[in-house]
């Protein structure tokens, strides 16, 4: 549980002094409860675990996070997200942890290290993709990671002979917090594609409005241009009109003698 409570105890922290508030502010969790939620999974983690003669249930690992599971999911609901669609997610990430636990196995630290990682990663990522929304998919990682622990403990006790069967153990808390944390930094990954995406858009978008503008301006200036020009023509050749009936109206009048004697 050494992984899932040091990245807690960040969480914890970056919350207490206010570093964090705005981020979970914006998904509808409120900085005092999500504080409270973090220091309820620390707390369980380091709780005894319950006993019987072949059931052990840890407080850390499926007590705490199916109360925290429920609350999330309300949440989310409320807060717009499509409740099928966590469902959906959440069975996703319940068959990809039983699929991991029994293809690493429980036996050794390195397996139980491989199984959290990878279906803390790839779980995240798939709730992410399959919920749509952040709460969204914190209550499918949550609530997957329970049922799938639920499951491949059956399975491996039912079918390759465990002994015991644990709830909450062999590496599920673990599992949990990393693909809540894998599930939150691919969704601020995706939300800054898609504002440097947003962003080159529109600023192409003024450049081509520019650009028209600017072109716009020319033909009205080359209008103006021909028109001055047509203009000036017209004037001058009216202004020469002028001049040659003025050379016109200075010349003698010719009498009709005048115009035979010429002939």
């Amino acid at each position: 549980m050494t992984t899932g409570i040091v990245i807690l105890g960040i969480v914890a922290v970056l919350l207490f002094f206010g570093a964090a508030e705005r981020y979970f502010d914006r998904l509808g969790m409120t900085s005092w409860l999500t504080f409270l939620i973090v220091l309820a999974l620390i707390i369980g983690a380091v709780m005894p675990e319950v006993r019987a003669e072949r059931f052990v249930m840890t407080v850390g690992g499926f007590v705490v996070p199916t109360v925290v599971f429920i609350l999330i999911f309300v949440l989310s609901v409320r807060g717009g997200s499509n409740a099928l669609r966590i469902l959906v997610a959440l069975a996703a990430v319940g068959a990809l942890l039983t699929a991991f636990r029994l293809l690493t196995g429980i036996a050794t630290a390195g397996a139980l290290t491989a199984f959290f990682l990878l279906s803390g990663v790839i779980g995240g990522a798939v709730a992410m993709a399959a919920a749509g929304t952040r709460t969204g998919s914190l209550a499918a990682v949550l609530g997957g990671c329970v049922a799938g622990d639920a499951v491949s403990m059956a399975i491996l006790r039912g079918a390759y002979g465990q002994t015991v069967y644990t709830l909450g153990g062999y590496g599920i808390f673990n599992a949990m917090i990393v693909g809540c944390a894998a599930a939150l930094l691919l969704a601020e990954i995706v939300a800054a594609v898609r504002r440097g995406v947003e962003d080159r858009r529109t600023a192409a978008s003024k450049l081509t409005a520019e650009a028209a503008k600017d072109e716009g301006l020319g033909e009205s200036a080359d209008s103006g241009d021909h028109a001055r020009a047509g203009a000036e023509a017209a004037r001058d050749k009216g202004m020469g009109a002028d001049a040659e009936d003025a050379e016109l109206g200075d010349l003698p009048p010719q009498s009709d003698d005048d115009i035979i004697g010429g002939d």
